[in-house]
């Protein structure tokens, strides 16, 4: 019998947007110490099983910037990386990426940095094991 367990979806988007805009950090909880305008914080906020090999991944995505405006920008830079991962040759399959737009979202853990959140789902295939 052939089951799959869920792949690391933050680290996936780290490293697979993070290779998209280079210019910018991504990361997967917890939030840098250093958190700095042009970052990114990828969590894992729930999903459901697809198919018996497949999983549909929730998650968060917060942009940190200096301004609202630059925020906004920025976020939405981040929201059309993501939406375009189905069609991009990157290291993690991606068989559909759906996501909200982006909004204001105050970051109470940093009192210096805009942040701009939206929520996506994307459908990755699962990690083989073997029982």
């Amino acid at each position: 019998m052939q089951l799959a367990t869920p792949i690391d979806i933050e680290d996936a988007l780290r490293i697979d947007l993070g290779a998209i805009l280079s210019d910018y950090r991504f990361f997967a909880p917890p939030l840098p110490p250093d958190l700095r305008a042009g970052d990114v914080v990828i969590e894992r906020v729930g999903g459901a099983r697809a198919t018996g090999v497949s999983y549909e991944q929730d998650v968060t995505v917060g942009t940190y910037a200096d301004s609202d405006a630059d925020a906004v920008s920025f976020s939405n830079e981040v929201y059309s990386a993501l939406a375009s991962l189905p069609v991009r040759e990157t290291q993690t399959q991606y068989s559909a990426a759906s996501a909200s737009l982006p909004y204001a979202d105050f970051d109470p853990r940093t009192q210096t940095l805009c942040r701009q959140s939206f929520r996506a789902t994307l459908i990755t295939p699962g990690v083989k094991i073997e029982l």
